[in-house]
């Protein structure tokens, strides 16, 4: 095994770890994390970086660069991990939460675009 890939396994599981303690702080459920994370709970054992596909990958991005942004905007905790469970009334979530939006097919990647255009204003 190369130094590189050592590296990578590193940062996969230092990033899925990251991503899973998010989804704690959001107050997701098993469910919503296998399908969050397109994972198996039980490949999100951190005793190893499971060998994550593309997706998983963009997937764990898109949470970590969605955690980021609430952070540089908001400095309360609730609003930081609360946001992607407040009823949102913008036209993207026409009263649901960003959670249930995040939920639907290309949902995570919405949600990520629309909050990191928030932390354009």
């Amino acid at each position: 095994m190369s130094k590189d890939n050592l590296i990578d396994e590193n940062m996969a599981r230092e990033e899925l770890k990251a991503a899973l303690i998010i989804l704690d702080k959001w107050q997701c459920n098993t469910a919503q994390i296998e399908k969050l994370l397109d994972l198996e709970f039980a490949d999100s054992e951190l005793k190893f970086a499971p060998d994550l596909t593309r997706n998983q990958q963009l997937r764990i991005s898109y949470i970590l660069n969605i955690h980021a942004t609430l952070r540089s905007l908001f400095s309360n905790s609730d609003n930081i991990y609360g946001y992607m469970n407040m009823i949102n009334h913008n036209a993207l979530f026409n009263g649901s939460t960003p959670l249930d939006v995040a939920m639907e097919h290309d949902g995570l990647k919405r949600v990520m675009d629309h909050v990191m255009i928030m932390g354009q204003w």
